[in-house]
């Protein structure tokens, strides 16, 4: 333990310094010599003749062994090195490795899940290296010690240093993660497989997600940009800012797509919710759909067929094939934006209760009038409270009946500016479709091929009629 031992207060005492020189000690040399009476001056006074000067205590306190600490030394304190400190917790990878050799296309295997930030967030901190401080030993002599070591952020894609190198901010929307010790943000995410159970379901806050594989049933998928899916999608959700794009099939009633600009699919079937206020590209067949699109409807590719179903359409349809042969119900208005459809179907149920209502109101308070003249005096009770109650609704009923035709009225007045769009079939538009434009409702009851349906105002209905050489051309194109 001693690097040094020596007999004072006339070779009674035996004093020791430890190894590091932080601790100076005396004790009894046998179990004869007591302190007793023991001149703690005198005794500084010899330790200080040995050498040492630093940390010497104001009194004797012997412990159990009777050994007493006679001066202490002061440890050094390196300093702390610098650290990162994360404010959002990153997901982690590995670098990725390329498809092929030579080409900048690269796999990213995601081993976290997405971890979104908005542009302009916090993300790590970084906290400085601090100095060290140095001790002094029994004898006076300095210990000393290191500084801490400093420590360079390396940012990858995304994100921005402040200029004082103590924060990592992103410059971008999307995912965060470590890649290699660099932070970086990313606006696009890949799932290489199939969102599954293992996957789970995804939000994503960046521009682009790609799927690799299928959505499979009862998942949900949301992004605040474009979404691919090229493998399908089979009884699940995607909601999407931006587009949708699904390569293979859309399927199942339970599935739900909702898109603020254009869904294009290859092919639908018994779909029961697709809204999007971009247009529908049907790549090849939709059969048993319901959509509500702000845009146009176009199926154009493949066998470019609609079959079945009711669409709501801002714009105009643009098709090879509209119904079937086997006159299957397919209903289709054009010309009415989803905003116009849910102010003309509050307008529609409204005026379904209200006018009846009034009718029956106007009926009752004319009945009992006619009783009140008959019986005179005699008409009270029930009936009188039944007229008071009449008398004081009416005039509601009135002014919302009134309200209602000013409604209507108006409605029908932006339904005829609706009218300019149409149904363009470049193949064949079969029996029992029914086309709604603007006010004008008909059922096609021939087959018809290479036709425009489109309202005519002179005549105040949906005629039929056939395609211009130039509206073939464009619907080509």
């Amino acid at each position: 333990m001693a690097t040094k031992q020596t007999k004072i207060c006339n070779e009674q005492f035996l004093l020791k310094v430890s190894k590091d020189k932080l601790l100076a000690t005396i004790h009894p040399v046998d179990e004869t010599v007591s302190y007793d009476g023991l001149d703690f001056n005198e005794i500084i006074k010899e330790i200080q003749q040995n050498g040492i000067c630093s940390g010497l205590v104001d009194e004797l306190k012997p412990d159990g062994k009777r050994i007493a600490a006679v001066a202490n030394g002061t440890s050094s304190v390196p300093g702390e090195n610098a650290r990162i400190k994360p404010v959002i917790k990153p997901s982690v990878v590995r670098t990725p490795k390329a498809t092929e050799p030579g080409k900048d296309v690269v796999d990213y295997r995601e081993l976290g899940s997405v971890v979104n930030v908005r542009e302009g967030q916090l993300l790590l901190e970084k906290i400085s290296a601090t100095k060290g401080v140095a001790g002094k030993d029994v004898y006076g002599a300095e210990i000393r010690t290191k500084d801490g070591k400093d420590l360079a952020i390396k940012c990858g894609p995304g994100v921005a240093l402040s200029e004082d190198g103590l924060q990592v901010k992103a410059t971008v929307q999307g995912k965060f993660l470590m890649q290699d010790g660099k932070p970086s943000v990313y606006e696009e995410h890949t799932v290489q497989g199939d969102v599954n159970l293992k996957v789970g379901n995804i939000s994503f806050c960046g521009k682009e997600l790609k799927i690799q594989g299928a959505v499979l049933p009862g998942f949900k998928v949301k992004c605040m940009g474009n979404v691919s899916v090229f493998k399908g999608v089979n009884n699940a959700e995607i909601h999407s800012e931006g587009n949708v794009f699904i390569k293979g099939g859309l399927v199942g009633e339970d599935a739900v797509i909702k898109a603020n600009g254009d869904i294009s699919v290859d092919f639908c079937e018994n779909i029961d919710f697709l809204e999007t206020r971009g247009n529908l590209i049907i790549r090849d067949v939709i059969v048993q759909g319901k959509a509500k699109v702000a845009g146009d409807i176009k199926a154009l590719d493949g066998k470019g067929k609609i079959i079945g179903g009711s669409f709501v359409v801002g714009g105009s349809m643009y098709t090879k094939e509209l119904g079937s042969d086997g006159e299957v119900v397919t209903d289709v208005v054009v010309g009415l934006n989803t905003a116009l459809e849910k102010r003309k179907s509050k307008i529609e149920e409204a005026m379904a209760i209200v006018p009846p209502k009034l009718n029956e109101v106007l009926k009752n308070i004319s009945a009992l009038n006619d009783m009140k003249k008959k019986e005179g005096k005699e008409f009270g009770g029930e009936k009188a409270k039944t007229l008071d109650i009449l008398n004081k609704m009416m005039p509601k009923l009135m002014e919302r009946n009134n309200q209602l035709q000013e409604l209507h009225v108006q409605l029908n007045e932006d339904l005829d500016k609706a009218a300019d769009e149409c149904v363009y079939v470049v193949g064949t538009l079969y029996p029992g479709v029914k086309i709604t434009i603007g006010k004008a409702v008909r059922v096609v009851s021939n087959e018809e091929k290479q036709v425009v349906a489109e309202f005519n105002r002179k005549k105040q209905k949906i005629i039929i009629r056939t395609m211009s050489n130039d509206e073939k051309e464009e619907c080509a194109d």
